[in-house]
């Protein structure tokens, strides 16, 4: 592979393996599903020219053996791993084992200092490969458990996302794919000034009394510059302004977003 794009490709995971780690999915996790997705985008590669889709050349694109290739895309199935991971058996079993849950069912709160303690019962009765320390701070930095001089405390979070998770991961996505080709095209571009759009503004001093007044207005301000972009692109759109001497077909995307941290909250 070529030392830069090797170089790109790693940071362009970091923020995908940040994403995994925090929804506790593991590298096999991002395996299978890499497998799927690389027989996806071949899919997609290959049909875009007039060469016909088969196993044997998504196999060769992709480097997938055929089974692989044709599990996923003859029987549209992912690899699924039929063991559960660690965290998922150790919750479950703290759930739902008669020996780690009050009368009323509901998770007890477990002492977890010593080799003696309830909660390092409960991880040995899981597994024994792995220290129970280490399921205590994997759980905790997660938000999932809450310690008190009780004990420790099951508090599984529901993460919620403010309307269409599965729309808002797909503008997500086609935000990054977007994002990825033009950047790319910068890099390559002959011409001395870049072909696309790409900037970042970034202040990381600021005052946190005033983080909402900013976030109303990058918000307020995003919308409206969205909406005079809109405006301004449309003289040029065959759908909304008709031309009949000019070929069309072509594509332009801005895209917006904003991101106010506060290390405090972390």
């Amino acid at each position: 592979m070529d030392p830069l794009r090797k170089k790109a490709l790693r940071m362009l995971m970091r923020p995908i393996v940040r994403f995994c780690l925090r929804g506790s999915n593991t590298i096999q996790d991002f395996i299978d599903l890499a497998k799927v997705v690389f027989v996806e985008v071949a899919a997609d590669e290959i049909g875009k020219t007039a060469e016909k889709v088969n196993v044997s050349r998504i196999s060769v694109m992709t480097g997938l053996h055929r089974r692989d290739v044709t599990k996923i895309y003859k029987e549209d199935s992912e690899p699924i791993r039929s063991s559960p991971s660690i965290l998922t058996r150790v919750i479950g079993l703290w759930e739902a084992g008669e020996a780690y849950s009050t009368k009323s069912g509901k998770p007890k709160t477990l002492s977890y200092k010593g080799d003696d303690s309830e909660f390092h019962q409960l991880v040995t009765a899981v597994s024994t490969n792995i220290k129970p320390g280490t399921i205590l701070f994997e759980l905790d930095r997660m938000g999932l458990i809450e310690k008190s001089a009780r004990g420790v405390r099951l508090n599984k979070r529901v993460q919620r996302m403010a309307g269409d998770p599965e729309k808002l991961f797909d503008l997500l996505s086609r935000d990054v794919g977007t994002l990825v080709d033009a950047v790319e095209e910068n890099i390559v571009a002959a011409e001395e000034e870049s072909p696309n759009l790409h900037i970042r503004t970034e202040y990381d001093n600021v005052y946190r009394e005033d983080l909402p007044t900013i976030r109303v207005w990058l918000r307020e301000e995003g919308k409206e510059f969205h909406r005079r972009a809109r405006e301004f692109i449309a003289q040029y759109d065959k759908d909304i302004t008709s031309k009949p001497d000019k070929a069309a077909g072509a594509t332009v995307t801005l895209g917006a977003f904003s991101k106010i941290s506060d290390p405090l909250d972390d």
